[in-house]
């Protein structure tokens, strides 16, 4: 009978180990999500460290379906409440992705994706202590009541914005930068097409100019030289008949 116990035991705890997320996991859920908060709600910095800390608290604690609107989905809204403004507040529960990140099917799966389908894209940097916080501010670890209540989020710090990580390997970055970096990396290029091909149309142009300035230069001293012969042959032709009068003149 003991050994049954402990055998069943064994293989619901080998489950909720297998449907739990890694803490990795977690975390880089979290900053995808909390990137997307601070983008749609316009967070300060102040709140963007502490709703990243308040999503990772709520993924971390996630073990099985019955978890996710369970009192750590209320205790992640309570701690919301006393970070976002008003007004704030009020567009995170408009927003099923924001205010129900988390659904299950066959496993926990996040509804932010069917909203922002591109998994690299980040408009903002991690969080300074992405590294580092592991539930310091939790209700667990804070007598089972939530650290933000009473204080204060200044409004004025902007976030920094995000900056793609470089790594040795060629091939990972060109597949795994952002978006919006390899729309800006082709507008450069596009940008330095128009600029070789204008260039080329203006040098034609100039050539043209410069072609069609010489030919009417041409033209011109060609025509002087001719004005300049025929006035020639006009004085010839003046001496010629000037000389037949004299000698006309004479004879007589």
């Amino acid at each position: 009978m003991k050994k049954m116990l402990f055998t069943l035991m064994a293989m619901v705890t080998m489950t909720i180990s297998a449907q739990a997320m890694t803490f990795n996991e977690a975390r880089r859920e979290a900053f995808f999500l909390t990137d997307k908060m601070a983008y749609e709600l316009n967070l300060s910095y102040s709140q963007y460290e502490a709703v990243y800390e308040i999503n990772l608290d709520y993924l971390t604690a996630l073990a099985v379906s019955d978890d996710i609107f369970g009192f750590y989905w209320e205790r992640r809204n309570e701690d919301l409440s006393f970070v976002l403004s008003t007004y704030q507040y009020h567009t995170y529960m408009a927003r099923e992705y924001f205010y129900r990140p988390v659904y299950w099917q066959s496993g926990f799966t996040f509804r932010i994706y069917t909203h922002y389908t591109d998994r690299r894209l980040f408009y903002f940097a991690r969080p300074s202590h992405y590294a580092t916080y592991n539930g310091g501010h939790s209700w667990r670890n804070n007598g089972n009541r939530s650290y933000y209540k009473g204080l204060t989020f200044e409004r004025s710090k902007a976030i920094p914005n995000y900056v793609p990580r470089q790594r040795s390997d060629r091939s990972w970055n060109s597949m795994n930068r952002p978006t919006n970096v390899n729309q800006n990396i082709n507008m450069n290029r596009n940008t330095n097409v128009n600029v070789n091909r204008n260039s080329n149309i203006n040098n034609n142009r100039n050539s043209n100019i410069n072609n069609n300035r010489n030919s009417n230069v041409n033209r011109n001293t060609n025509e002087n030289r001719n004005r300049q012969t025929n006035m020639q042959r006009n004085t010839n032709t003046n001496r010629s008949n000037s000389g037949g009068s004299w000698r006309n003149g004479g004879r007589r």
